[in-house]
């Protein structure tokens, strides 16, 4: 986006003021096309980070089911579950802190 600038004349007749109009419109909605593609972005990558956090879900579960699966591995699955349920907190449901003080 380019910075405002302070008018180095002040417009004389309405053809200046239109045309000053309609630049800032035109740099208006490319401000507004940027900010709907950053909320779709972000929307999507919320979709995905909820994904990942039921796979690691399933997998947990999964895992506490079955025997003799090395304990370093269900250590990383754990690990991976409560990592994606922070993420999951901060990012989509704007939890920044769980303390109660």
């Amino acid at each position: 986006m380019e910075p405002l600038k302070e008018p180095e004349e002040v417009p004389e007749n309405e053809g200046e003021y239109i045309e000053m109009s309609n630049h800032l419109k035109k740099i208006y909605d490319q401000v507004d096309l940027k900010n709907q593609r950053l909320t779709l972005d972000k929307m999507e990558l919320q979709k995905i980070l909820m994904s990942a956090y039921g796979m690691s879900r399933v997998i947990d579960n999964l895992a506490s089911n079955i025997m003799d699966i090395p304990a370093d591995l269900v250590m990383l699955i754990e690990h991976m579950r409560s990592f994606l349920s922070d993420e999951l907190d901060t990012h989509v449901f704007n939890i920044k802190d769980l303390t109660f003080d």
